[in-house]
């Protein structure tokens, strides 16, 4: 089960995402991938997450970056499955919001 700290990071996450995508400071992007990837290291979504921080960061492929965020999205909803309780419905959220960030 997810502790507290990673409810209170996902009740972050899905705030920054819900507002305007195209007006998040990338700093504070950035830092909340950061955070995200020092807690779930050694996985495939830590390891989508740098993708996502290159391309943010240093820009080369800033155009990858609806892709990058549609797989982070199905990797998160694929991870609710094995949560239960408030945090599978917030990761749920959370890699719904993700697919659909660039759209």
């Amino acid at each position: 089960m997810t502790n507290p700290t990673q409810t209170a990071d996902l009740d972050a996450t899905i705030a920054l995402l819900k507002n305007n995508l195209a007006s998040i400071d990338p700093e504070a992007a950035i830092a909340n991938i950061e955070a995200w990837q020092q807690q779930l290291m050694g996985t495939e979504i830590a390891e989508t997450l740098g993708e996502l921080k290159l391309a943010i960061d240093g820009g080369i492929r800033s155009g990858e970056i609806p892709s990058i965020l549609s797989d982070l999205g199905n990797q998160t909803a694929s991870a609710a499955g094995s949560q239960e309780g408030s945090s599978a419905s917030k990761l749920q959220e959370l890699g719904q919001l993700l697919s659909n960030a660039i759209k």
